[in-house]
């Protein structure tokens, strides 16, 4: 979420970053009409299904921190750095040989998903599949907050509050024991948040402007959703396995189990005994 690794890390509040990096921005949305997805199928924590009649996909913020950025981010990752490296590695066959077109399977673990799922739908040649551990359904989302009309407002009222004044909320936040007590939640396995854990989570956290992303993030209230990705006509004909904790807290197993129910889902797996972060 931060943006560290591969790509650099905008300023969201920079109006020049913001333009050369952001993803909804880019041209990717022609119209007003298509920043709105309409009567749209998604599931319920019990496993049935419900229609929402809007998902906005624009990030209430106009922030870069989207992801339709963060897919642009993993294509650009998968073809610059994943594919050159195998396409080095073969650079020693024969002379005459049938060379294939490499493509690969994306791996993510829960908001990941998202990301994974928009990154298949806008380069679907790059792509041989997915591999999900924990999806994250959003429950941020307006499309999901229950009485979105009546919830919606106060919810970007603190939304609001926190990117103005949370930098002390922040701060208070953002030390080794608070993190690793948060940790415990997510995992079951407790034996796994140790310190290097909670320091390769911590470190990201204290670069300058890590803050102004956090809250940017927790703003984004908008944006696509998982099963609404999955019944796009876009969405290529590619297999997608599905993992989930018995013990995790956060993802609803029914509503993980219905989504076999859609094409492109070919297996959706249980691991006993595993929370949502799942070493």
């Amino acid at each position: 979420l931060l943006g560290n690794g591969y790509s650099s890390k905008p300023n969201p509040n920079d109006e020049i970053s913001k333009r050369l990096v952001c993803g909804e921005s880019n041209g990717r949305f022609t119209s007003e009409a298509e920043k709105t997805k309409r009567n749209v199928t998604l599931g319920t924590a019990s496993g049935n299904t419900r229609i929402a009649k809007e998902i906005d996909l624009i990030h209430p913020c106009q922030s870069p921190y989207n992801f339709f950025t963060w897919s642009e981010q993993v294509a650009d990752f998968t073809r610059d750095v994943v594919l050159k490296a195998s396409s080095s590695s073969q650079a020693g066959v024969g002379v005459g040989a049938v060379a294939e077109v490499e493509k690969v399977t994306v791996v993510a673990n829960s908001i990941g998903t998202i990301t994974a799922f928009q990154s298949i739908l806008d380069n679907p040649t790059l792509y041989n599949g997915a591999f999900i551990v924990n999806p994250n359904f959003r429950e941020l989302h307006s499309a999901e907050v229950p009485l979105s009309d009546l919830s919606m407002p106060l919810i970007r009222q603190v939304q609001s509050l926190l990117r103005s004044k949370g930098q002390s909320v922040f701060d208070a936040l953002a030390k080794p024991d608070t993190v690793k007590q948060i940790l415990m939640e997510p995992y079951a396995i407790s034996e796994a948040v140790d310190d290097t854990l909670v320091n390769v989570l911590l470190t990201p956290l204290l670069t300058p402007g890590a803050s102004d992303v956090v809250f940017d993030t927790l703003s984004y209230s908008a944006g696509p959703l998982l099963e609404q990705q999955l019944r796009e006509e876009g969405f290529p004909k590619v297999p997608v396995w599905i993992t989930y904790g018995s013990k995790d807290p956060w993802t609803p197993p029914a509503r993980v189990e219905s989504l076999v129910d859609i094409d492109s889902v070919e297996k959706v797996i249980r691991l006993d005994g595993v929370g949502h972060c799942p070493h």
